[in-house]
């Protein structure tokens, strides 16, 4: 499917499933993280956002020995000079792009987005293994944000730089208010592994604003188009939205606390249970309250881990939290006094699902496993 934008400063985009390309109705100031036509450049006529997965969505090969050979000859391929445009790569299908522009009086700006953050969300600072070697291309996992902003008036250097600020911290809240876990620690993600950016605007001394920060109407603009852009982008390319996350498992994944661990354990004491306790798992993953619970006992887990909260200030909560569970499910089991907050959940809920498949054996003593 082919989708045809006119944009707020004249500029056309065309979307189909594998590219999004800009082409530039006049001369463009373009900062831009690609790896070929990056920096600040004023010689461009074209940017793109490229799908680099094939059929079934496999990720293609890369062309070339760098990110900057492939991206050149990509951009070959849309027919656009490699030497006079920008590109960024996706995994992402980019039929599911969305382009939402914001206007207030003579203020207009346009966002332009991909995303998924599925398996590469990563929080600054997680621990890294790769490193660059004479730009060789390093294996990376599927799932990028990709930013276009878009705008008729000038910005001065300093204005598209604070810019990218503003609308990384955007896309940063609609992790954080989502709640989106790393893919490699316990930490809430801050983007993705793979994130890029490009700014697109006027140029000339006429109408040049000097700011774009959280204090002035044209950072606000910026920040609500690029919030709203990758809400709405991460939900059709991954389904994730506040829905998906009213979810015990989903809330817990970053703590290592997954279906697959807690199975383990219970099915260790009860084997031959695999279907009853796969039932009882699901129903529990979307009980209401058991999903408050947990969200306010991971909340209690970050605070200490923060150092807002002392151990001592956060178990005293946690102990609490976990005896208003036993008795909202009318159950009593001993609670792990010296383990870590994850730990100790882990071990509760094992203890509240054992007590689940135990109810029903005892009430249904003769009912074959399901």
């Amino acid at each position: 499917m082919e989708r045809n934008f006119k944009l707020c400063n004249g500029d056309r985009l065309t979307c189909t499933e594998q590219a999004a390309v800009f082409r530039f109705s006049g001369p463009r100031m373009v900062l831009s993280t690609g790896a070929n036509g990056g920096g600040m450049r004023s010689d461009l006529i074209a940017a793109f956002n490229y799908c680099d997965c094939g059929t079934a969505g496999v990720c293609q090969p890369m062309e070339g020995h760098t990110l900057r050979e492939h991206q050149r000859a990509v951009a070959r391929r849309l027919g656009l000079d490699p030497d006079h445009s920008t590109g960024l790569d996706t995994a992402a299908n980019l039929d599911n792009m969305v382009v939402i522009t914001k206007r207030w009086e003579d203020l207009q700006i346009t966002a332009a987005v991909s995303g998924g953050a599925d398996v590469n969300a990563l929080c600054a600072g997680d621990p890294t293994f790769l490193t660059e070697t004479d730009g060789a291309p390093c294996p990376v996992p599927p799932g990028t944000i990709n930013i276009f902003l878009v705008t008729d008036r000038p910005l001065s250097p300093g204005a598209m730089a604070e810019l990218i600020m503003t609308a990384t911290e955007a896309k940063t809240a609609v992790l954080r208010d989502l709640m989106q876990g790393s893919s490699v620690s316990q930490e809430l993600a801050t983007g993705t592994g793979t994130d890029g950016m490009v700014i697109i605007c006027g140029i000339g001394e006429d109408g040049m604003l000097l700011n774009a920060g959280k204090h002035f109407k044209f950072g606000e603009l910026a920040a609500l188009a690029v919030r709203e852009a990758v809400t709405e982008a991460l939900f059709r390319q991954t389904g994730f939205c506040a829905r998906e996350q009213h979810s015990v498992l989903r809330r817990l994944h970053r703590f290592g606390i997954t279906a697959e661990a807690l199975s383990a354990k219970c099915l260790a004491q009860l084997p031959g249970q695999r279907a009853a306790l796969d039932r009882a798992l699901e129903k529990l993953d979307q009980d209401s309250f058991l999903v408050s619970a947990t969200a306010l006992y991971i909340h209690l887990e970050d605070q200490r881990r923060a150092g807002m909260l002392t151990e001592l200030e956060a178990g005293d909560w946690v102990d609490h939290l976990l005896r208003q569970i036993q008795q909202h499910y009318h159950c009593d089991f001993p609670i792990l006094p010296e383990a870590d907050l994850p730990e100790k959940l882990a071990q509760f809920l094992c203890a509240l699902l054992l007590a689940n498949l135990r109810e029903r054996e005892r009430l249904y003593p003769d009912l074959p496993p399901i």
